[in-house]
């Protein structure tokens, strides 16, 4: 059982590793990323110099997000992987309904 985001239960991830731990959910169990500590860590390392949506040149790089094209957070394929400002990052997330942005609430 898990989403989007993590699972509750620790897996290999692609490479052979073990899926790095993210934190707890709101019942206090331990909750696991999808993909290890590295390749999380990868897709950061693809982050570009600009956006490559609106072409915003930032004044320091944490104006810039890494962003699944497809919205599908488990799928780290390079292709499937792009640099957003964060203008353009939430406006394609509420856009396309992906992640928090545009989903019902769950209680």
């Amino acid at each position: 059982m898990g989403n989007a985001r993590g699972s509750l239960i620790q897996r290999e991830c692609q490479c052979g590793n073990m899926n790095a731990g993210m934190g707890r959910d709101k019942q206090g169990r331990k909750t696991y990323r999808n993909v290890c500590h590295r390749c999380h860590k990868y897709g950061r390392a693809q982050k570009g110099n600009k956006c490559e949506q609106c072409g915003f040149i930032p004044v320091d790089r944490i104006q810039l997000d890494v962003d699944h094209k497809d919205g599908n957070r488990a799928n780290n394929d390079p292709d499937n992987i792009w640099t957003l400002c964060a203008n353009c990052h939430r406006l394609k997330t509420k856009r396309n309904k992906d992640g928090a942005y545009g989903q019902p609430k769950k209680d």
